[in-house]
Formats: C-alpha cells, structure tokens, sequence
C-alpha cells in the first residue's frame, strides 16, 4: 500500500494532522479547514496511525485511510501513510525523521482540543511539545480544563464547533467504543 512520501520545499508550512481517523468525519475535516486558513499553512497532512497506542485494535488501515480521503478536500490537504512507511510508532518519532527527511520545511502540529485530555500520555510529549509549534482547534466536549492543560505557547484556535465525532459514530454502526485518546 506503498504510496510514496508527501511532497514539500524548504519555506513550506505544513501542518501535521495525525489520528486514527476511525471513521475520519466532518468534525475532522473542520478542524483541519480551521488549521489551512487561520494558520496560512501551504498543505495539511493528515497522517493516518498505523494505531494509536493509547487506543484499543482500530479497524484496518486501509478502510481508515479510504475514510480519511473522503473527508479530506482540495488539493492542500493531503493524506499520507508517511507514519506507517516510516515505522513511526509514537508522534516524536514521527517528528524527528520529518526533520531529518524536509529541513527547511515548518511543521506546525494540529490537534482537535479534545485530544489534550491524553497528550501527557503520550510518548517523550516534552519532546513533542518542544519540536513543533502546536494549534489546538475547539472541539466539542473540550473546554478550559483541557485549555489550561496545555503548554505555554500553544495555539488556541476557536471556531464554531463541528459535533460530529469517530466514538459516536463507532457506537452508532455497534463497534467498540474506546475512551477518547491520542497518541
């Protein structure tokens, strides 16, 4: 299921979107929307988890990457298996083969605020609150507590919310419902 690293130049600014996206949805695709404009960034990429180690077994790869470009518009977002090409599994890996891989490329991290909840469950999360500049988008659900768990310097984008969400939408069709988490 090779498909090649996604493309970027010295003086881009790319923004790192990754998830499970098990199924991806609407509220993912506002988050990134919100993420291109508000932060001018040049491409978003949605990185598609091999799986999320906070999160029990996702449903296969490829059907969570099929969902992931169906929710993905334009031609600045782009959806990538780089993690899974890369054998990434944990964001700081992901981060330093980036930055080994595109120098001169600005990578801006994007998360949904409902994933803070977990981020200092993550992996070396010193590390990746360090290595990139970190927006966080309003999410339902995720209000001052997660803001406040945030690091200094991060950047908080409110919008509108989109409710739309993958639990709800796993519930809804009879599959496991994890509790929500990131890696």
């Amino acid at each position: 299921m090779k498909r090649g690293l996604p493309i970027a130049y010295p003086g881009m600014r790319i923004g790192l979107f990754g998830g499970s996206f098990d199924p991806a949805h609407e509220g993912h695709a506002h988050v990134a929307e919100t993420a291109l404009k508000r932060l001018k960034l040049d491409r978003i990429w949605w990185m598609v988890s091999p799986q999320n180690p906070l999160k029990p077994k996702s449903s296969p790869f490829a059907a969570r990457f099929a969902s992931a470009r169906a929710q993905a518009h334009g031609p600045r977002m782009v959806v990538t298996d780089l993690e899974q090409q890369l054998g990434c599994a944990f964001t700081y890996q992901t981060l330093r083969a980036l930055r080994r891989l595109y120098p001169g490329v600005a990578f801006v991290l994007v998360m949904g605020a409902d994933n803070l909840r977990n981020f200092r469950k993550w992996r070396n999360w010193r590390e990746v609150a360090d290595a990139v500049p970190v927006a966080v988008v309003a999410r339902p659900g995720a209000g001052a507590r997660e803001r406040l768990a945030a690091p200094r310097g991060w950047a908080h984008l409110n919008v509108r919310h989109n409710p739309q969400s993958s639990t709800a939408l796993r519930s809804r069709k009879g599959r496991p419902v994890a509790k929500p988490g990131s890696k």
